[in-house]
């Protein structure tokens, strides 16, 4: 008796192909650590990629500029909801900082947002969090939460539930990492990390290189 074939996988490019894909970060470099190589393989594959930032602080302009060089290496267009670096975050109230979420939902009608996870160390990724959970109201769209940057501890333990193959635009991913001069260099941080992690959930999706994802809703046909 021969053994049953694996179960195919559903292919997540070709399901956002033609579509609108919002992936949220609190910081310019979130979206890009988490799932650069996602957002790459998306765009490849036609889905149109908006990436939100919604603040940059420290040097506005030179957070900006990188942002916008790091979009453009994956193929996404860029919004940064907070004109300058005065305001941050933590500085609006929460019916604020879902009104500028909710703005961007009804622009672009996505298909999918991809944001932060609820268990996050960092208090502005929760807010984010919190906020990009609140727009789910206003449409049905698939909802995912990505992995929090593996060198620091989070409250509670990200569970994947699915992963991406990146094998192919792992090296877009660190690209667009690198794009981010003022975050990594002389800080003792590189890209090498982010290669590891991707081996790492690579291993576990039984493929080189992975991202990982919870899958907060999605429909199904």
């Amino acid at each position: 008796m021969s053994s049953p074939s694996p179960p195919e996988r559903m292919k997540l490019a070709e399901r956002y192909a033609g579509k609108t894909v919002l992936a949220v970060g609190a910081h310019a470099d979130d979206v890009e650590l988490a799932v650069g190589g996602t957002m790459a393989k998306l765009r490849r594959a036609g889905a149109r990629v908006v990436m939100l930032v919604v603040s940059l602080p420290g040097d506005y302009e030179r957070r900006r500029h990188e942002a916008a060089r790091a979009a453009e290496i994956l193929g996404a267009e860029l919004r940064v909801l907070l004109p300058d670096a005065t305001r941050r975050v933590e500085d609006l109230k929460s019916y604020e900082l879902v009104a500028l979420i909710d703005r961007e939902v009804r622009a672009s009608s996505p298909a999918a947002m991809f944001t932060h996870g609820a268990g996050e160390f960092h208090r502005d990724h929760q807010l984010v969090h919190q906020a990009c959970v609140c727009s789910q109201r206003l449409q049905a769209f698939d909802f995912f939460t990505y992995q929090p940057s593996f060198c620091r501890p989070v409250p509670v333990p990200f569970q994947a539930r699915a992963y991406v193959d990146i094998t192919d635009t792992l090296d877009t991913k660190l690209r667009a990492i690198d794009a981010h001069h003022s975050q990594f260099h002389g800080r003792g941080l590189d890209t090498d990390m982010y290669r590891e992690m991707a081996r790492l959930n690579g291993r576990m999706a039984g493929v080189q290189y992975a991202e990982a994802l919870d899958v907060s809703r999605m429909l199904l046909a």
